[in-house]
């Protein structure tokens, strides 16, 4: 039998999950602790283990603390939003660094790109798009946002548990200079512990599709934000299918942008294609993980 057993600690009341097991020479159960799980307010399902989740004692427990941990996450949410919103316009990059760890340690590196960075960016966007920000602090912003990313990249360095370095190829088409999507990406396989090659922004179709050819990743990811660099995409897939024959997952607002009958399409004239119009980067990373491994 498993379940989530609470301690409090100085007032705190800390999760743990626990499994009972029945000892014959006791003639009494015994209980071990499975996962230590942090403070039993902010428990959520992606926090249990796999084969765990759909145990009724697990699914109790997580229904009884729902609607408040959600109320709390959610003002939580808000209010570090409008912090690394702050950061970014103002080039601030250790205080975003600091926002980021904060989350990440209550939630995980997904939750806080999904949940933070990832809103905070289309908004920097709208408002630009609105002429409600400059082009120099769009910049700055989305110049901050990267070097986050690569703080975070060092302070995850070799925390990774791949056992074999599955090799994944992160790329962009010509003309394509958006990288910010990309650079998230990177970040997210680095932790899990794949060997990233990214190479976006731009670069040409042959030379992408000669690189792929000599390194053999698992897989090749493109990212494609404007619809003009479209063509350019699809001769870069063309070009790299000439060469080899491995799964290809292409994404961006481009790709959304297609309409789902022109997505179907492309996907059956490319063998092992995979278009994604996902923003959610949990399931970017469920795709990453069926695809590649």
């Amino acid at each position: 039998m498993v379940y989530i057993r609470s301690k409090v600690v100085k007032g705190i009341p800390y999760a743990y999950l626990v499994k009972s097991e029945w000892d014959d020479k006791r003639r009494s159960s015994i209980q071990h602790t499975i996962k230590y799980l942090g403070r039993a307010d902010s428990v959520v399902i992606s926090d249990i283990p796999e084969e765990y989740r759909n145990d009724p004692k697990i699914l109790s427990f997580l229904s009884s603390h729902s609607s408040k941990n959600q109320a709390k996450k959610q003002a939580l949410v808000e209010e570090l939003r409008a912090e690394l919103f702050e950061a970014l316009c103002n080039a601030d990059r250790e205080k975003a660094v600091k926002i980021a760890a904060k989350y990440q340690s209550l939630f995980n590196l997904v939750d806080f790109y999904d949940d933070l960075m990832t809103p905070v960016l289309y908004r920097v966007g709208d408002l630009w798009a609105q002429n409600s920000l400059t082009v120099a602090t769009e910049h700055v912003c989305s110049n901050t946002a990267i070097g986050l990313v690569e703080a975070i990249n060092e302070s995850n360095s070799g925390k990774g548990k791949m056992s074999s370095y599955t090799t994944i190829v992160i790329c962009s088409p010509e003309g394509e200079l958006h990288q910010i999507a990309s650079k998230v990406i990177e970040s997210l396989l680095l932790q899990k512990g794949f060997n990233v090659h990214n190479m976006s922004p731009s670069a040409p179709s042959g030379s992408i599709s000669s690189y792929i050819e000599s390194t053999k990743p698992a897989l090749v990811m493109v990212s494609v934000t404007l619809s003009e660099n479209l063509k350019a995409a699809i001769r870069l897939l063309n070009t790299t299918r000439a060469k080899s024959n491995m799964p290809v997952l292409m994404g961006g607002a481009a790709i959304k942008a297609l309409g789902e009958e022109n997505r179907k399409k492309l996907e059956r004239s490319h063998e092992k294609l995979t278009l994604v119009t996902e923003t959610s980067l949990q399931r970017i990373m469920q795709l990453v993980k069926k695809l590649a491994i």
